[in-house]
């Protein structure tokens, strides 16, 4: 589907010639707020633990109190809490790993495996929110979560954001200080965020020096990917292009879905995910030499120290 121009949503009427490659600028400015939470030890065991059970398929209460160091009656606490999560499932005497089934995709209803709920989904938002500063161009990725680190960029002086996201355009004219700008593309069938080549084309006038994704599956050679094949030319240039990169894992793997590379976990200055996908991509996060750089009790920002930019 190509769209022309009159798109239009309550309060905003946007005149532009997507198929074009055109974009447009608009201009305001707000206030934002990000609160900062301590991190915990207690959150760092439970995720050794999961990834512990995830590594073994199945292990005993006695193995993981000898291997972490803590009473039995601290392991069965750990492995409730896990199991409540959807992570494993209890056995006589220790734990099981169960896998994520398949066919779920990001923010489906399905309790309590893999949902994202809102406050996870508010809680990534602003995690987001403290990788970006003043005087920078944004390459904002589309989805909801984006979406609600919107209103935290208002603290920015100066900050523009390059989007491919429709949905974005209401939140940004009423948050952002600097440029919205929307890149030309085709709409994606069912979709609100436009692709293709004319969106490339539009992304490299810009060239921003930041980028924002939104990352489905991680490889176990630290390959990034998305299930949509169309927005994978557009991340994967957005990549190339930008100096520092933030990815967004809000989910566990479904290991049948198609995968699409975008990048490198190496190459991104930080990822961001909740802590059961933390546990799931552990491994992979330390290998690729990124540090936990900040814990709570929902979320975790890993740092690769190398690219991370300094505030």
């Amino acid at each position: 589907m190509r769209v022309d121009d009159g798109l239009t949503w309550p309060g905003v009427h946007l005149k532009m010639k997507i198929n074009a490659g055109k974009s447009f600028p608009l201009s305001i400015q707000v206030k934002g707020d990000v609160v900062s939470k301590p991190s915990t030890s207690l959150l760092k065991r439970r995720l050794d633990i999961a990834e512990i059970v995830r590594k073994n398929g199945e292990i005993k209460v006695d193995d993981l109190a000898d291997m972490l160091d803590v009473s039995g009656v601290t392991i069965r606490s750990d492995l409730n809490y896990l199991e409540q999560q959807g992570y494993l499932k209890r056995s006589f005497g220790g734990a099981i790993y169960t896998a994520q089934p398949a066919g779920l995709g990001i923010g489906q209803d399905v309790q309590p495996v893999s949902q994202v709920t809102s406050a996870i989904e508010s809680e990534l938002a602003k995690q987001l929110a403290r990788q970006l500063g003043d005087e920078e161009i944004v390459f904002l990725g589309a989805g909801s979560i984006m979406r609600k680190a919107i209103p935290f960029l208002g603290e920015y002086r100066g900050l523009s954001l390059v989007v491919n996201d429709l949905a974005h355009v209401p939140p940004a004219r009423d948050y952002v200080d600097g440029q919205v700008v929307v890149l030309g593309g085709v709409l994606e069938q069912g979709e609100q965020r436009l692709t293709g080549e004319l969106a490339v084309q539009s992304l490299r006038q810009y060239r921003p020096s930041h980028c924002v994704l939104m990352v489905d599956h991680i490889s176990e050679d630290g390959t990034l990917n998305v299930t949509s094949e169309p927005s994978a030319l557009l991340l994967s240039e957005a990549v190339r292009l930008c100096r520092y990169c933030v990815a967004i894992v809000a989910r566990r793997p479904v290991y049948s879905e198609s995968r699409h590379p975008v990048g490198k976990l190496k190459n991104m200055s930080a990822v961001i995910t909740p802590q059961m996908v933390a546990a799931e991509y552990h491994s992979r996060f330390t290998d690729a030499g990124l540090s936990n750089s900040y814990t709570n009790n929902e979320c975790l920002t890993w740092i690769n120290p190398g690219r991370h930019p300094a505030r």
